[in-house]
């Protein structure tokens, strides 16, 4: 089986396509980084195929389409592929190229959450997360997951904590992971947030003899970073502070991170990162640090799905404390997710289908 990746560089649909593959050991993979000259080109891209994406199109217009969009390098690269059984790409930059390669290649079309503006009609399959169902009746081409696909599971986890903790040469203590995510329209976190998290990370620190591992964003705001940093990164037992791209000696700092934490706190922001926490089968706190009146997005409903369902237990900062006690001491019940063998086994079937 060869798939064929497009990726938009975008670190969070990278993840998810990366995630896939890798559990797809028999597959032959190519990534393709796709650029369009434009980001006007794109939105008309995707309007055009949302209008007339079920309509047979000729090859001669579909070249023409991706030769206007695409940088003159992109579109030389895809015209070159060689007959792929699946072109997978994720989020909505890429759908539409997705869609239109697969006509010329007569490659199966996989998308991974539901591109705006064009819905998921046209694709082959669809894999969803669960804010993304629509509806009360499955549909052909849908395939269900809680969160997202991602690389993390607990069998490469423990490979690398066994690993790093020799190579590293770390003491037997408890270690909790603090994954900062930023802000969007729905959620915020500000400096006193982090002045807040700041003393809790040193009370936990200092009355468990446990280590904070840290690591922030791209949309971590520049004041919060530096202020978690003055606070944390200079500690004995804040062994590992990871800002985006900044030198480390661990070839990924992030996955490392997650593999060596017996307790993970999440920013209730980051969809992706939740799910990447929530795969790891290590007790998950999701920290929601936006204004109790503030409306919630639709991820929230996911949030409280996993809870009942003992994948995370959510939290706010005044309750922190005790959360991390409790996960630490009681070890909190946790059933990991499970969505990219989901999203593995429902691109076999359409393979195996076809």
């Amino acid at each position: 089986m060869k798939i064929v990746i497009l990726s938009d560089n975008k670190p969070g649909h990278y993840k998810q396509s990366l995630g896939i593959v890798e559990k797809m050991p028999e597959s032959q993979t190519e990534w393709l980084t796709v650029e369009f000259w434009r980001k006007w080109r794109d939105n008309l891209l995707r309007v055009f195929m949302c209008i007339f994406g079920g309509i047979p199109l000729p090859a001669s217009l579909i070249h023409t389409f991706l030769r206007w969009g695409l940088t003159s390098e992109s579109y030389s690269t895809l015209t070159a592929l060689q007959t792929p059984d699946i072109i997978l790409s994720t989020g909505s930059s890429l759908a539409a190229v997705n869609l239109l390669l697969g006509r010329i290649l007569g490659a199966k079309t996989v998308t991974c959450r539901r591109p705006s503006p064009l819905g998921i009609r046209n694709f082959d399959l669809a894999i969803l997360p669960m804010f993304s169902w629509h509806g009360k009746r499955d549909k052909d081409n849908v395939c269900k997951t809680i969160g997202v696909p991602n690389p993390i599971s607990p069998d490469t986890l423990n490979t690398e904590r066994k690993r790093l903790t020799q190579e590293l040469n770390l003491p037997d203590c408890p270690r909790i992971g603090l994954l900062i995510g930023g802000t969007d329209r729905h959620e915020t976190v500000t400096t006193a947030d982090a002045g807040q998290l700041g003393e809790i990370c040193k009370v936990v620190a200092t009355e468990m003899d446990a280590q904070i591992l840290v690591t922030t964003s791209r949309r971590t705001p520049a004041e919060v970073a530096e202020h978690l940093a003055a606070t944390l990164k200079y500690n004995e037992w804040c062994p590992f502070f990871i800002e985006p791209d900044t030198p480390s000696e661990l070839t990924d700092p992030y996955q490392a991170i997650l593999a060596l934490s017996d307790l993970l706190i999440v920013t209730a922001d980051s969809f992706s990162m939740v799910c990447e926490a929530a795969s790891s089968g290590h007790p998950v706190i999701v920290l929601t640090l936006s204004d109790e009146k503030t409306r919630k997005p639709k991820r929230y409903n996911v949030y409280q799905y996993m809870e009942r369902h003992t994948v995370v237990r959510q939290c706010r900062l005044n309750k922190l404390r005790q959360c991390i006690t409790d996960g630490l001491t009681s070890r909190m019940p946790n059933t990991p997710l499970q969505d990219t063998a989901i999203a593995v086994d429902a691109i076999r079937s359409l393979i195996d289908n076809s």
